[in-house]
């Protein structure tokens, strides 16, 4: 190259360099000001996950194969290119020439296939974005993102034809790649191609705990987030990092069915909020207040995103803000004050729960006689409804031989507050809790509810406490082993979001299903990417919900399956589902897992191991 030539580039160098550090120094500079919340802790998973989502883009892929494997083109891509991107930007730089090296040769062969495989790839994401136009990319063509394609593109179709020219025309060619390449650096901060660079960082960031809002400290003073400037480390990094893929968009029960919540945007608005400069912004008026009480806590926002964003800490945070405030929506008042002055939802007196379990015969559990703890939870101890459930987990404990027992009196697990941001009431029932459980000497604990699940064997982890915590249908699956029934039964099984999609067991429910001799119907969303109830994060006390009911909508979706028996897990999947029925004024037959087992169980005379076969 000739001395204009490698001054010219060096001034173009200089320049893209210093308009593309300027850029993600005020990035930085906003992540770092931020409260810091980054962890590393348990690296073996962060690290699987990171091979799992970044390097082979799993998570894209399983939803969107097609978008997914083109993904998968582009990543690739751009790593097999960056060592020719540093040779070709060395030789422009006039440090060193490696063109005309044997091994660079054979580098540019290899990298023939990946040039052909982006090219196909981005210009099938291009023609899906300005042709097919699916709604979670937004209304409008985003001309950012097809620049963005055109330069990608480009860099390819110009290192093909760099194989085929020579002389000028391969110096013109050369000229037109690295334009683009120092062209597409200038654009990355300011564009959700970001991510790019940020991606790897937060999918290694995000807790590996599905949902995890750490706790607040209240030495400190910690209240949750009230303004822009609450947002820690981590959130400032996710809405910095955020694809706008619509991914979370779409998977959101609440905006599926027409609430304001959206929590694509959620993410897009704390960053327009911060390069604004808005700081001191309150989240209330940022988000709208009603967006902030829409969300069930399903997760599936969370288990959708590609690149690691964490809604539920960013959501709930700003709850715990708006609670410390006392700002709460007036329905979860008699909540709260049923939390703290009964220990339960309902605020009920224990006579009903004392006077369930008296009928049942269970004793209250004692470590030298009985193997199980069961916890009751709120629903267990009050709901009469679902208080048939527990009694056919009792006579399946019993006919499998498993020896349990109960506490003498069972407070909430405190999940309603920690969801709705009440977290001194969290922290109270969970110490309380923790000290009960600690003091019965209880190692094992078998509940029914998923929520309970997620709070024992999760939550309370920070409280110290480390005993084993199943679901009833994850131990009846293992009770149940080499049980197989004959029958002619179909029915379809709705995966609670607490007990599919935060504690991965899917498979076990429709073991026991299978066992006892169903036909399970798949609903349209199931196993890890359920469409929630609707009772999540407080809802369960909401009557005047905007939009159609998000039990209404997945009564439709289970409905359609054909099946004319719905099976359920979870007591509040329970209340929900069997309310929009009434609603509905519907005929279709809704029974809980561990009912439907017993009975056909007993209506086969299998009451245990030894009736077997």
């Amino acid at each position: 190259m000739s001395l204009l030539e490698v001054w010219t580039f060096r001034v173009l160098v200089i320049a893209a360099v210093a308009l593309f550090g300027v850029q993600m120094a005020t990035r930085i500079r906003l992540v770092a000001d931020g409260p810091r919340n980054l962890s590393a802790d348990r690296l073996p998973e962060r690290v699987r996950r990171f091979v799992v989502d970044v390097l082979l883009q799993a998570r894209v892929i399983r939803s969107k194969p097609w978008v997914g494997f083109a993904h998968l083109f582009v990543f690739w891509g751009f790593v097999a290119f960056a060592g020719f991107t540093l040779v070709e930007s060395l030789r422009g730089l006039g440090i060193i020439d490696l063109s005309e090296t044997g091994w660079f040769h054979a580098y540019r062969i290899v990298l023939t296939p990946f040039a052909v495989a982006v090219l196909i790839g981005i210009l099938f994401l291009l023609g899906r974005r300005v042709i097919v136009r699916p709604p979670a990319l937004g209304r409008t063509v985003s001309k950012e993102s097809v620049l963005i394609g055109l330069f990608i593109a480009a860099l390819m179709a110009t290192f093909l034809l760099d194989l085929r020219l020579e002389g000028v025309e391969a110096r013109v060619n050369w000229w037109a790649h690295m334009v683009v390449i120092l062209a597409f650096l200038v654009l990355i901060p300011d564009s959700k191609h970001l991510h790019l660079i940020l991606s790897p960082i937060t999918v290694f960031l995000k807790s590996p705990v599905l949902g995890d809002v750490p706790n607040l400290d209240f030495e400190r003073e910690e209240v949750g987030f009230e303004a822009v400037k609450d947002l820690p480390a981590k959130q400032r990094l996710d809405a910095f990092t955020c694809v706008e893929c619509g991914r979370c968009q779409e998977a959101c029960p609440a905006f599926a069915t027409g609430k304001l919540l959206n929590p694509k945007k959620l993410i897009l608005d704390a960053e327009r909020a911060m390069l604004a400069g808005r700081l001191d912004a309150k989240l209330v008026d940022l988000f709208d207040e009603n967006v902030l009480w829409q969300c069930t806590t399903c997760g599936a926002c969370e288990s959708q995103c590609p690149v690691g964003i964490e809604h539920l800490p960013l959501i709930i945070g700003a709850r715990r803000g708006l609670v410390s405030n006392g700002e709460a929506p007036g329905y979860l008042g008699p909540v709260f004050n049923g939390l703290e002055r009964r220990g339960n939802i309902w605020g009920l007196t224990y006579d009903q729960r004392d006077k369930f379990l008296a009928s049942t015969g269970v004793e209250t559990f004692d470590p030298a006689r009985h193997t199980y703890l069961v916890w009751l939870g709120c629903a267990g101890a009050f709901e009469a409804d679902y208080q048939k459930a527990l009694r056919a987990l009792f006579e399946l404990l019993r006919a499998h031989g498993a020896t349990f027992g109960v506490l003498a009196k069972e407070r909430c697990n405190g999940d309603p507050a920690k969801r709705t941001g009440n977290e001194y009431m969290f922290q109270e029932l969970a110490t309380q809790n923790v000290e009960e459980l600690q003091r019965a000497g209880a190692t094992k604990i078998v509940t029914s509810c998923p929520h309970c699940l997620k709070t024992l064997g999760e939550d309370y982890r920070a409280f110290g406490f480390n005993a084993e915590v199943v679901h009833s249908a994850v131990l009846m699956a293992e009770l149940t082993r080499g049980v197989q029934l004959a029958t002619d039964d179909e029915v379809t099984f709705h995966d609670p979001c607490y007990l599919g999609r935060y504690g991965g067991h899917t498979e076990e429910p429709r073991a026991l299903l299978q066992r006892v001799g169903a036909k399970v119907r798949e609903p349209v969303r199931s196993r890890d990417n359920p469409f929630c109830c609707g009772a999540g994060g407080g809802l369960l006390f909401e009557e005047q919900e905007p939009g159609k009911r998000i039990s209404q909508e997945r009564l439709e979706q289970l409905q359609a399956t054909g099946a004319g028996t719905v099976v359920m897990a979870c007591p509040f999947c329970s209340i929900m589902l069997k309310g929009a029925r009434a609603s509905a004024q519907a005929s279709t037959e809704m029974v809980d897992l561990m009912s439907y087992v017993n009975g056909k169980l007993r209506d086969q005379g299998v009451k245990g191991p030894r009736d077997r076969g």
